[in-house]
């Protein structure tokens, strides 16, 4: 393992590179505007029928559950239209941290795994909650393996950074993310896309929408998206491939709109997956140690093992991934009169899943792993908006209730007859029932036009139970039966400033906090709530003639009782680490060169580190191990530096069409993924492109595109996990998708 100071020294000389290259990004567009505009008092006039204007694109978002311009929102947040997703290629969860600073993403065992600033879902174990809140048109999804299917006929996506604990309440202590849908069209519209690339990749999303009635009061929309595509990896111990896509979604909406002040709508969405995506990635022993299934005796024969690559050897077969999701959200708006308005955001969810995973790293089978899941949601948000000339308020309740079911079966071959007849097997198996409530309320006044002040403040009340039973090695049964409530009172403050049109300061201190839980299955005591108090300051504005956007934002956060995983026995459990602190800084650019060239940049520097945690490593087999003080070390999930560049060059035809170029750069820093900094539970820095070349008609009624990502087919681990001892320590987890190529084309009607 390296030592603190050589990977200081490493990270510094890195981070230097990536803030020289990213504040290049900043400064060259502003320079080279202030020349282009010392030259002219006019930039180049656009083509007729270019979708390229003299302006930057604004968009509204509804981050403070009211509609605003980004520009004017007092947070650090990055809004992403319809246009831009399909400009920089965003088309799932993983796809957000080329576009937005400081956020890193990947899968494990089937699950999201969102880090915003550093912080996020370290634990795999069923009823860990995520440190980010998703939100579907206004719903929480509360299970991480759910959160991977609404990214189709999406109207923007919101990505909010920091703490959200009075708005958005618990489990929002890293940030949140809201994604849009789009709503129905009083005229009749549509589109369809047809995307083919290699591994026989073949997506078709489409929508059809309009009024559903003469009068226009009731209008409908369908969408739909079905992805199918080979393996990205091979299984050389079952021989087929692994990490290909068979995916099914669709959507319907309903809105009636009786008047001006009433709008209601009724959204059903399913989604369904059948294939053998989501496989762990092997990457050996830990170092020192041999892993256990390459030497197997007795009943079961040696395996094999494939270990840093996209391939494996597993002794899996069949279908290894099946979900089924169906979700119904109801949203109602009145407006009271002038200055009141009430909304209601029901949502009911279901979700069922079921994956299998080889954990021991080789094809002998030690320890196949089934993570089964069966999940229960109703939600219910009530709140009241008031607006006006100098107050903006929100008064709100919100009922939250969720039933999770979680079954993981692991066979212990290698004692087959050791303690009876059959094959002896690991077993979690427990229900949990969770019941939220809160109450929370947010006003913003302005004492000037200018200067504007937010005071807000949440109280939650939330109750967990945990049943079951778990059994281990010898397989004794333990029933599991335990009960705890929690409840926090989250306060927010903050003030903002325009120091001039379309340049606003703002600074505020909040608190959030995480749920406290249990670990479904498991015998374990109550995992506590993680809590933070977070203070930042930003400035943003839009410069020269709105081309050039400017936004930063430093920030201070103070965690304690942060949720973290831990090896203990054959088991993994989620316990609280004692304190942490991040400090880091941001930048971002968009900025109109000319009127059709745009480049996009963003940077993230990161000081993320335990404050006091002492720590058991797993790695120690000495008879009294002794706890190591990992103060200083950084957090699992947070690469000091990331950042990423975007120049796009809208290239104009005589016939009026437009030929857009773009290239996506995305760059993160060294990223541990244990408390205990090893290399080997780690992701080098690496750097991954995209690129594309896209025609619009002159009508802008059709497109047709080539694409790529991961061009340069960088090899990226999304997560590690080192696993025990009987099976040899292997590290398994998830691996970024390889270089990927295709075609797109599209039509709209």
């Amino acid at each position: 393992m390296a030592s603190q100071r050589t990977r200081s020294l490493k990270f510094t000389h890195v981070g230097a590179s990536a803030l020289a290259i990213a504040c290049a990004a900043i400064a060259i567009p502003t320079f080279a505007m202030a020349a282009d505009q010392a030259g002219s008092t006019a930039g180049p006039t656009a083509t007729p029928g270019s979708a390229q204007t003299g302006q930057l694109d604004e968009i509204i978002v509804t981050a403070q559950k009211r509609e605003q311009r980004a520009i004017d929102t007092p947070l650090s947040i990055t809004a992403l239209d319809a246009s831009a997703l399909s400009e920089h290629q965003v088309q799932a969860f993983n796809d957000l941290q080329s576009v937005s600073p400081g956020v890193q993403d990947g899968d494990q065992f089937g699950g999201n795994r969102l880090f915003i600033r550093g912080i996020g879902l370290t634990s795999f174990a069923s009823g860990a909650d995520p440190s980010s809140a998703f939100y579907v048109d206004g719903v929480y999804v509360a299970r991480p393996a759910a959160q991977l299917g609404s990214f189709y006929d999406v109207e923007r996506v919101e990505v909010l950074r920091g703490p959200q604990g009075t708005l958005y309440g618990r489990n929002a202590t890293a940030g949140a993310v809201n994604l849009v849908t789009n709503a129905p069209t009083q005229e009749f519209s549509g589109y369809i896309d047809e995307t083919i690339g290699n591994y026989d990749l073949h997506r078709t999303q489409g929508a059809l929408s309009g009024a559903l009635n003469s009068d226009g009061t009731l209008l409908g929309r369908v969408a739909f998206d079905f992805l199918n595509h080979s393996g990205y990896g091979y299984d050389y111990g079952s021989h087929h491939p692994i990490n290909d896509a068979n995916r099914q979604n669709a959507r319907f909406t309903l809105e009636y709109k009786p008047s001006d002040k009433v709008d209601v709508k009724l959204i059903t969405e399913f989604t369904h997956e059948a294939d053998n995506d989501y496989y762990v990635a092997d990457f050996g022993a830990y170092p020192g140690n041999t892993l256990a299934g390459l030497h197997a005796n007795g009943p079961i024969p040696p395996g094999i093992a494939v270990i840093n690559s996209q391939n494996v050897a597993t002794n899996l077969t069949g279908i290894t991934n099946t979900r089924t999701g169906v979700a119904e959200t109801g949203i109602v708006k009145v407006d009271l009169n002038d200055n009141w308005s009430l909304n209601s955001i029901t949502g009911w969810r279901h979700f069922d899943r079921h994956n299998a995973e080889d954990c021991d790293g080789t094809s002998a089978g030690l320890g196949d792993c089934g993570y089964n899941e069966w999940d229960r949601q109703l939600s219910e948000s009530l709140y009241l908006s008031y607006n006006t000339d100098r107050w903006n308020a929100i008064f709100g309740l919100d009922y939250f209730h969720e039933d999770l079911k979680n079954f993981v079966p692991v066979p212990f071959p290698q004692f087959t007859g050791v303690f009876g007849p059959g094959v002896p097997l690991y077993e979690q198996s427990g229900q949990m029932p969770i019941n939220a409530y809160a109450a929370y309320a947010q006003g913003t006044y302005s004492f000037t036009p200018a200067f504007r002040v937010t005071l807000g403040g949440r109280f939650s009340d939330e109750t967990r139970a945990s049943t079951g039973f778990f059994a281990g090695i010898p397989p004794v049964p333990q029933p599991i039966d335990q009960r705890k409530t929690w409840s926090a009172f989250n306060p927010k403050v903050g003030v903002e400033y325009d120091l001039a049109k379309d340049v606003l300061w703002y600074a505020s201190a909040t608190n959030g906090f995480k749920s406290g839980t249990f670990d479904v299955g498991q015998v374990n005591p109550p995992i506590d709530p993680e809590k933070i108090w977070a203070y930042e300051t930003g400035l943003k504005g839009l410069f020269l003639d709105k081309r050039l956007e400017l936004t930063g934002a430093v920030f201070y956060y103070n965690y304690t009782d942060l949720q973290v995983n831990k090896i203990i026995g054959l088991g993994t459990l989620t316990v609280n680490a004692a304190s942490a602190k991040n400090k880091g800084i941001e930048l971002s650019t968009r900025a109109k060169v000319t009127n059709q060239f745009t480049i996009e940049g963003n940077v993230t520097y990161l000081d993320a580190t335990f404050t006091n945690f002492n720590s058991v490593n797993p790695l120690d087999t000495s008879a009294n191990p002794v706890p190591q003080n990992l103060a200083g070390n950084l957090l699992p999930g947070a690469s000091k530096v990331t950042a990423d560049l975007g120049p796009s060059y809208a290239f104009p035809v005589t016939n009026g069409a437009t030929i857009t170029a773009r290239l996506d750069a995305e760059y993160a820093s060294r990223i541990y993924f244990s408390e205990f900094n090893a290399e080997a539970l780690s992701q080098a820095a690496n750097t991954r492109l995209n690129a594309l070349l896209r025609y619009d008609s002159p009508n802008g009624k059709w497109y047709a595109s080539l694409w790529g990502k991961n061009v340069t087919n960088q090899l990226v681990a999304t997560s590690k996990i080192l696993t025990v001892a009987l099976w040899g320590y292997p590290i398994y987890g998830s691996m970024a998708p390889p270089a990927t190529f295709g075609a797109e084309a599209g039509v709209k009607f």
